[in-house]
C-alpha cells in the first residue's frame, strides 16, 4: 500500500486559509479541573491513596475545548451552548475571554449547574475523577434560546460542529433542526457523536466516533477486532446514516476514513510518539478535520492533518491544542497508507 503525504505548498495553502474561516460550535461545554499533587501514604480511613494537592488548574472542556482547538489554529469559532449561573460559569467565561473567544453564545440556566469534571492527579497519574453535572434535556425555553443563537450565527458561518457529550444541550428536536438547516443550505456539518442520538445523524458531512462508539451505533458488544471487522462496521454505519464521510478513531491503531462518494477506506496509522493522556483527543480530531475540510482540503488531506494534530495533543497531560506552525512542522515528516 503506497504512502500518502501532503506537499508542503499544499499544506501551507490549506493552513493559511484558517484565519478566513468561521465555524459554529454547538454542544455541551464544561470545565476540566485538575488537582495536582503527590502520594506519600495510604489513608487510615480506607485503602485509598492520599493525594497532597499543591496546585489546581482549570481548562476548557467539551465543546469549549473544540472552540479552544479551533481558536489555536486560527479559525474563528462561534460557541453556542448553556451554562449555569454560578462561580464555575465565571471561570468558564474568563477562560474563553483568555483565548479571545466570545461567551455571548452562552445561555445561562437558573437550574442547571455549569458542568465541571475534577481529576485528582498524583503527578501524571489520574487517581479519581468527580463529575458535577445535571444530565437532562434542556427546557423548551432554553432550547429556543439556543436555536435563536444558532440561527443568528448561521449566515456568516462556513460550517457547524456539533459536540455532543450527551449532557442535554443537544436534544432530538434541536439536532433535527440543525441538520436540516445545514443540509438544505449545503453547509458543512460535523458531529462528535454520543449513543443516545445515533439515529439522528443522517445525511451529515462527517461523524467522528471512536471504535467503541462505532460498535454501539450498530448495537454490537465491543470487542477486539480485525481490520476487516473495522471495514465492515464502517461501511454499515456510513450507509445506514447516508453520511458523506465517516472517520473512526482507533486509539493506538490510528484512524479509518470512509468516503461514500469514492467508496474507499483509508487507514491512517497513529502519529503519536508518546501517549500520556487521551483526554480531548476527539475534540482535536473533529476541530482540525473540520478546519481543514472547510478550507479546501480533501477528506483524506483533512484526516491526515487531524491525525497528526491528535498525535501531538495525546503527548500532553489533559486537554491540549496545537498551533498552525506545529501542524505544519509535524505534517511534513510522515504519511498515511491507502487501501
Amino acid at each position: 500500500m503506497p504512502d500518502y503525504s501532503i506537499p508542503c505548498d499544499r499544506l501551507n495553502a490549506i493552513v493559511s486559509k484558517f484565519k478566513t474561516v468561521s465555524l459554529i460550535v454547538i454542544g455541551d461545554v464544561m470545565i476540566d479541573e485538575y488537582m495536582w499533587g503527590d502520594v506519600r501514604r495510604i489513608s487510615p480511613e480506607a485503602p485509598v491513596p492520599i493525594v497532597e494537592v499543591d496546585t489546581v488548574t482549570r481548562r476548557l472542556g467539551g465543546a469549549a475545548n473544540v472552540v479552544q482547538n479551533l481558536q489555536s489554529i486560527g479559525i474563528t469559532p462561534k460557541l453556542v451552548s448553556i451554562c449555569g449561573k454560578d462561580d464555575n460559569a465565571k471561570h468558564l467565561k474568563k477562560a474563553l475571554a483568555d483565548i479571545n473567544c466570545s461567551s455571548d453564545g452562552l445561555v445561562e440556566s437558573s437550574h442547571r449547574p455549569t458542568i465541571i469534571k475534577t481529576r485528582v492527579m498524583a503527578r501524571t497519574q489520574q487517581v479519581v475523577r468527580a463529575d458535577r453535572e445535571l444530565i437532562s434535556d434542556l427546557t423548551t425555553e432554553e432550547t429556543n434560546q439556543i436555536w435563536a443563537l444558532f440561527e443568528r450565527n448561521f449566515p456568516t458561518a462556513d460550517g457547524v460542529i456539533i459536540s455532543d457529550y450527551g449532557k442535554g444541550t443537544i436534544s432530538q428536536p434541536l439536532i433535527g433542526k440543525i441538520i436540516e438547516k445545514c443540509v438544505s443550505n449545503k453547509k458543512f456539518v460535523a458531529i462528535d457523536p454520543k449513543d443516545r442520538h445515533f439515529d439522528l445523524y443522517k445525511g451529515v458531512t462527517v461523524i467522528t466516533p471512536n471504535l467503541k462508539e462505532a460498535f454501539a451505533m450498530l448495537g454490537i458488544p465491543y470487542r477486539q477486532c480485525t481490520d476487516e471487522d473495522i471495514r465492515q462496521i464502517g461501511w454499515k454505519i456510513l450507509d445506514n446514516l447516508n453520511l458523506h464521510y465517516l472517520l473512526i478513531t482507533l486509539s493506538e491503531r490510528g484512524m479509518a476514513l470512509f468516503d461514500s462518494q469514492k467508496r474507499t477506506m483509508n487507514h491512517l496509522p497513529t502519529e503519536a510518539q508518546k501517549v500520556f493522556d487521551v483526554t480531548g483527543a476527539g475534540d482535536t480530531v473533529i476541530s482540525v478535520f473540520s478546519a481543514a475540510f472547510t478550507c479546501g482540503a480533501s477528506p483524506l488531506e483533512a484526516a491526515f492533518i487531524s491525525n497528526h494534530a491528535a498525535g501531538l495533543t495525546v503527548a500532553q497531560v489533559g486537554t491540549a491544542s496545537v498551533t498552525p506552525d506545529e501542524l505544519i512542522a509535524v505534517c511534513g515528516c510522515t504519511g498515511v497508507t491507502n487501501s
